[in-house]
């Protein structure tokens, strides 16, 4: 799975959870794959593409429009 898929979760969280939010989601949605382990990584690699940041309250929300490419 990829930072895309990442970036569609929190999308549909609402555009701020955190990482554990995503991460049940991730789970609830592809029980088969093991992204919901990897959410944190993936959320990091977001943030130093600047799609996403992290708040001083531990949430992450969606600052760039478009998300990562496919």
């Amino acid at each position: 799975m990829s930072q895309r898929t990442v970036y569609e979760l929190l999308k549909e969280l609402g555009g701020r959870a955190t990482s554990r939010q995503i991460s049940e989601l991730a789970l609830k949605k592809y029980p088969d794959y093991s992204l919901h382990s990897y959410v944190s990584e993936r959320l990091r690699k977001l943030r130093n593409w600047g799609h996403v940041k992290k708040n001083e309250d531990g949430t992450w929300e969606i600052v760039a429009k478009r998300g990562p490419p496919t």
